[in-house]
């Protein structure tokens, strides 16, 4: 099942009614660092869930458990892709703050950092809850556990997360085809190729109240949290109605590299060289840059990488690998011939390396 028609289950419930709420940059305390439009291959996306607030009135944890299902849809590797993630009575179980109102969850990541590609990008996110007493709870958990697999390996590489994604979505029309999870509100919102003036970072909130009674122009944020009252100084905690503060914020780069499959490549580099006891000879030095050029192309071909960010990790890695290799230079002397320790096959491959680097000379 595709999410368009999961999600055209859950707004068939008759208890599901959405109400939104669209924070202004103007109403955030970073509001300045919110003006990022989204350009293809330029930007980072990341969605979180900044805050969660349930009210003690509604019973929560004690007759209903509550469950924040959230799809994130994107281009990736040059194919659409849909990210589920579940955050369950598990995951809150460990970051649920008590308050004389309700209970408060707070900042957990459910989708990114990833590059934004152009084409239509779509988030929906659903409050649901779930009677405590039913056989659907130990298979909450079992979907939560299997999402939070995305965030706990998988959130650099998208396609890794491709399988469990499936059996994560599958979970979730499970749950909705049974009458005793209820979706309360949520929303679905895409933002299309054709405006992406309109696709900048922001902050966003579903309440569970009537449309009618929201001001939208006295919610605030402040510290990753919502405010409501006359200013952003004065505003105080919302604490009116269960609530879900969810954000969409650009990065122009990503801190995480090392994790990414070709580092890996990297430290193989830098180990062959190291390895190397003096100035390199002619055919070590042809096989260095043999590697180097497989690794630029590797890089430049990473699909979990926006191109400004390709550009200065090229620039990175090479410079340590030249340095590297001015080291042994400078050594001198007579050439001290390190033991091969390749395999045959290591030994092909390098030296097809070398017949495509001298091709292209």
């Amino acid at each position: 099942m595709s999410f368009s028609d999961l999600w055209k289950k859950i707004t068939e419930s008759p208890s599901y009614r959405p109400a939104r709420i669209s924070v202004p940059a103007a109403n955030v305390d970073i509001g300045a660092k919110l003006q990022t439009a989204f350009a293809k291959n330029e930007n980072y996306f990341v969605v979180r869930i900044n805050e969660l607030f349930l009210s003690y009135s509604r019973k929560w944890f004690s007759t209903y458990d509550p469950v924040v299902f959230v799809t994130t849809e994107f281009i990736y590797n040059a194919e659409k892709f849909a990210v589920p993630f579940v955050v369950g009575p598990t995951m809150m179980s460990n970051k649920m703050d008590k308050i004389p109102e309700g209970m408060i969850f707070q900042d957990t990541a459910v989708a990114g950092l990833h590059p934004y590609r152009g084409g239509n990008f779509i988030l929906s996110i659903v409050l649901g809850r779930n009677l405590q007493e039913n056989y659907l709870r130990k298979l909450i958990g079992v979907i939560e556990k299997t999402a939070a697999t995305y965030t706990g390996g998988f959130a650099t590489v998208v396609s890794s997360y491709a399988k469990v994604a499936n059996v994560v979505l599958d979970g979730m029309e499970t749950l909705f085809s049974s009458s005793d999870v209820e979706p309360l509100i949520g929303c679905r919102k895409e933002f299309m190729q054709e405006a992406l003036d309109e696709f900048s970072s922001g902050y966003f909130v579903l309440m569970n109240t009537d449309e009618n009674e929201i001001e939208e122009k006295k919610f605030f944020v402040k510290a990753n949290r919502l405010y409501y009252g006359d200013s952003l100084n004065n505003a105080k905690p919302c604490r009116d109605a269960d609530y879900v503060l969810y954000s969409i914020v650009a990065a122009p780069r990503r801190s995480d590299t090392e994790l990414l499959p070709f580092h890996t490549q990297f430290v193989q580099l830098q180990s062959y060289i190291s390895d190397i006891p003096a100035a390199l000879s002619k055919e070590q030095t042809d096989i260095v840059n043999a590697k180097r050029y497989k690794l630029q192309d590797t890089i430049r071909m990473s699909a979990d990488l926006v191109r400004g960010q390709v550009k200065e990790l090229i620039s990175e890695y090479d410079t340590e690998l030249r340095e590297m290799i001015n080291e042994r230079q400078a050594l001198g002397g007579e050439e001290i011939k390190a033991p091969d320790t390749r395999d045959e096959w290591e030994k092909e491959m390098d030296a097809q390396a070398l017949n495509m680097l001298s091709s292209n000379k």
